[in-house]
């Protein structure tokens, strides 16, 4: 019994890991959204503010955390990206070496969340100090990007190809429950202990989630005849290789397929993060929530998001075996009616409504990763995740293009930027269209390759 415990915490290590980085990270940016907010909207305040007293301006603090989560967020996963990339070229250089570029990030996440401690202590420092320095932090050890990037490089390594959708299924389930945790608590949190305390509850919980991911994610890595320099690793040759690599001249006119299935999951990732950095402001001034309301609908929320993230990873992929591209027309097409919802939702009683339309919030995504992945080997996984990171850098400008638009429509129609999701997802859902139909023509075209074997299955 106990062998089959541990050999099932191994198995589920990276998703764990996920789940609580995920789950910390957004406790974290949600805390540091509402600080630099208070700072900005408090005109006279020597200390840590009563949160239940209203601010002296809220618009000029919402103003200024939209500010922080579009220029200063875009600049940090700009660089966070370009980290990324040669991080992962480097693994795959040194022998697959994931393990190092997971535990990383969470490294991080404790000097941000010890960093906050400090900026709430000292409450004379300006907002603007604490963003560079939180950015900083976050640069220097990949965030989010990394991380993301580092665990769906080491699932594609360990898994095979029948299995590759379900265990990535998986890994979208755990960012999902670690946002519905993350975001479903944080302001209950917050209200509860303060910003200082808060921050210190995260150091502690941080330095748990490195320790466990230390001990029980397996190090896959295979043994190198020489080891990579620091030369190799920042030559402009590897992002040519990573080019190269991604349209390989084996793959013929699957080529077309996979730049197509790159252009989905950029488009798809572009409108949610985009959408979810600005939600909570945008439901702050539209329909007056604070930190609390707005926690109790992510909980209702998430919980038809994690719904939705199963049946599609278990129901249609691993037992109804459905094609990862009708996977993603399916989650699209539901992403386009929830962004139409969300437009016009004008009172409280609709967005409760929404939830029922949003419930695939980010399958698309993960659809997209498991379709193209297919095509490589796993000796190519993180030279292919190093593109996906170059093409990160453009990803990101999501964040100054929403804010941007909210900005601009804040006294008019606060609810604007739905507009650009709309565009996107029809879009999206187009390619899928064709992606799949041009996968399935040229898959009959030709005898199907035999399925590679990784060196290790789940």
């Amino acid at each position: 019994m106990c062998k089959k415990c541990s050999q099932f915490v191994n198995n589920t290590a990276v998703e764990v890991a996920y789940c609580l980085y995920t789950l910390i990270s957004v406790i974290v940016n949600t805390t540091y959204t509402n600080l630099f907010l208070q700072k900005t909207c408090r005109l006279n305040c020597t200390s840590e503010p009563d949160l239940s007293t209203p601010c002296d301006d809220e618009k000029s603090g919402i103003m200024f955390a939209s500010e922080f989560n579009s220029f200063y967020r875009l600049g940090m996963f700009c660089l966070c990206t370009i980290f990324s990339m040669l991080a992962l070229s480097w693994s795959d250089l040194a022998g697959r070496r994931r393990r190092p570029l997971i535990l990383l990030p969470i490294l991080g996440l404790i000097f941000q969340s010890a960093l906050g401690c400090f900026h709430t202590y000292f409450w004379s420092w300006r907002p603007i100090t604490g963003a560079l320095l939180n950015i900083a932090f976050e640069v220097i050890t990949g965030g989010i990007p990394l991380m993301t990037l580092a665990s769906h490089t080491y699932i594609c390594d360990v898994t095979n190809l029948k299995n590759r959708t379900m265990k990535l299924g998986f890994l979208a389930i755990s960012r999902t429950l670690g946002d519905f945790i993350g975001f479903g608590s944080s302001g209950f949190i917050l209200r509860s202990l303060g910003f200082f305390y808060t921050f210190l509850l995260y150091v502690l919980l941080s330095s748990v989630t490195l320790a466990f991911a230390a001990i029980f994610i397996a190090d896959t890595s295979v043994p190198v005849r020489k080891k990579p320099h620091l030369c190799q690793v920042l030559s402009v040759m590897q992002v040519v290789d990573s080019i190269k690599t991604v349209f390989k001249k084996s793959l013929g006119r699957n080529r077309i397929v996979v730049s197509m299935l790159l252009v989905i999951s950029s488009l798809v990732f572009f409108t949610t993060q985009g959408e979810n950095s600005v939600q909570y402001l945008f439901l702050r001034y539209k329909f007056h929530w604070d930190e609390r309301d707005y926690s109790s609908y992510v909980i209702y929320r998430y919980v038809g998001v994690i719904i939705g993230n199963i049946f599609c990873s278990v129901i249609l992929s691993k037992i109804l075996e459905v094609h990862d591209g009708l996977i993603g027309m399916f989650a699209g097409s539901w992403d386009l009616l929830a962004a139409l919802g969300y437009l016009l939702a004008s009172q409280n009683w609709h967005l409760y409504i929404l939830p029922i339309f949003d419930i695939f919030h980010g399958s698309a995504f993960t659809a997209g990763i498991a379709f193209y992945s297919k095509y490589y080997t796993s000796d190519e996984f993180g030279r292919l995740h190093s593109f996906i990171g170059l093409t990160g850098v453009l990803i990101a400008l999501c964040y100054p293009t929403y804010h941007e638009i909210f900005q601009q429509t804040l006294d008019v129609f606060p609810s604007a930027y739905f507009i650009l999701s709309i565009i996107l997802d029809i879009i999206i859902v187009l390619l899928y269209c064709f992606s799949y139909f041009l996968s399935k023509k040229l898959q009959n075209q030709k005898p199907r390759q035999k399925e590679e074997v990784p060196m290790m299955t789940l």
